[in-house]
């Protein structure tokens, strides 16, 4: 289901608000918002979201640098059939990633902007396929996020599209996710898509992630990393060039004894 340019405007003005984000993060998170995340998350693990969204937008507006409660209150507002109110929260969740990201000023405003749009309506996707399979939804992490730009950065620079880098320190999805957090989930998978300039030209745009997304839906290998049952987190990257080309990659991985908070 294409979101419309109306639902694209409402989200880009979501997100402007945090283009002045620290990339230093949070030095300490108030252990009052910690309470409400995890009273949430009992109420989202037990199908009650509607119970769970005042608890995180009471969280959000404690610590609105911290991208734990938006990540969850898009999923609670998207078991709840609230879509748009779902994408805004997926898209903060990404620019709040790239107020994170060592190479995120690459970018504009603007252009951040457009890619946190696109990367977070890429997770909504993800997340409607897995609700339709009776599947746990997969919280956005921030981080995961780097770990996927890092690796459509270097695809689009160095001129190759695989899962298998170049670069010795960064050779596989596993390596370059410890590059980023230092440790090695229990699972860790990696799909990757690329769209680029034919006749009147590929740019990004929520219909092109959409392209993007049903191609690797209808691929098998790719389609099983998407509906895995034992994943609990997903990073959603976006990098594109001049001309309006673009490299994706989504990053899953089973978070479960690394806590995130």
């Amino acid at each position: 289901m294409p979101v419309s340019r109306a639902r694209q405007m409402q989200t880009v003005a979501v997100v402007m608000a945090l283009a002045g984000l620290p990339v230093s993060g949070l030095a300490a998170v108030s252990q009052r918002a910690v309470a409400l995340v995890r009273s949430a998350e009992t109420h989202l693990a037990a199908n009650r979201a509607a119970e769970a969204v005042e608890q995180l937008q009471q969280a959000a507006s404690i610590e609105p640098e911290w991208y734990v409660p938006p990540s969850r209150l898009a999923i609670a507002y998207q078991m709840c059939d609230m879509e748009s109110a779902a994408l805004q929260q997926y898209v903060r969740v990404q620019q709040i990633s790239f107020a994170h990201d060592p190479n995120g000023s690459e970018f504009t405003p603007e252009v951040q902007q457009l890619l946190a749009e696109a990367e977070g309506y890429m997770t909504l996707l993800i997340n409607r396929t897995r609700r339709g399979e009776q599947l746990r939804p997969l919280y956005p992490h921030h981080k995961m996020a780097i770990v996927g730009r890092q690796h459509a950065r270097e695809m689009r620079d160095n001129g190759y599209f695989s899962h298998i880098s170049p670069t010795p320190s960064r050779r596989t999805v596993v390596d370059r996710f410890r590059l980023v957090f230092s440790f090695r989930p229990r699972v860790v998978a990696e799909n990757l898509s690329r769209r680029w300039r034919r006749g009147y030209g590929y740019t990004l745009s929520l219909a092109k992630v959409d392209e993007s997304y049903e191609d690797l839906l209808a691929s098998p290998g790719h389609r099983s990393n998407i509906v895995l049952p034992e994943l609990t987190n997903i990073g959603i990257g976006i990098v594109v060039n001049e001309e309006g080309d673009y490299w994706l990659a989504q990053i899953f991985a089973d978070l479960r004894g690394h806590p995130e908070y």
